[in-house]
């Protein structure tokens, strides 16, 4: 390997066309010790460091990108959260409402079945009161029939 000898830094930076600031961030980035003896190696990293740290900031940009994406993604989702539990909100009153309606439904409708087998029940005592009483006048109707008077009864 070769090996290239620079005596500052300053010439190192003026030989890759580059500012000693620059310099320094892509040594570190590469983990190049500036001691002033460097390989052809060492040589190409340092200018190719700028294609890495291109690389990188379009990587945070990109980064920076989806971040923003994903902020807004969560706004659109938590928006559409908010508006679908004010709905379940809205239909969770609705079902108590329908079934308040269907126990005072059920509740009615019990009375009335209650009221008309209360009817039916004096309908039947009606019917077998009359039929007692048809039952007692027939019986005296023939009671009447077979009651023959006093003189009847002697001359027959």
């Amino acid at each position: 390997m070769t090996e290239h000898l620079y005596k500052s830094v300053k010439a190192l930076a003026d030989d890759l066309g580059i500012s000693r600031t620059t310099l320094y961030k892509r040594a570190k980035l590469n983990g190049i010790e500036l001691t002033g003896n460097y390989t052809s190696q060492q040589i190409e990293q340092l200018k190719t460091v700028q294609h890495k740290m291109d690389t990188e900031q379009k990587t945070e940009h990109f980064a920076e990108q989806n971040e923003h994406v994903f902020q807004s993604e969560i706004q659109r989702l938590s928006s559409q959260l908010t508006v679908k539990d004010e709905q379940i909100a809205e239909l969770n009153q609705q079902l108590k409402q329908a079934q308040k309606l269907a126990d005072q439904a059920q509740q009615l409708q019990l009375k009335a079945q209650l009221q008309l087998e209360s009817e039916q029940q004096k309908v039947l005592a009606l019917e077998t009161e009359l039929q007692q009483e048809e039952v007692v006048s027939e019986a005296s109707a023939k009671g009447a029939e077979n009651k023959k008077g006093f003189w009847r009864r002697i001359f027959g």
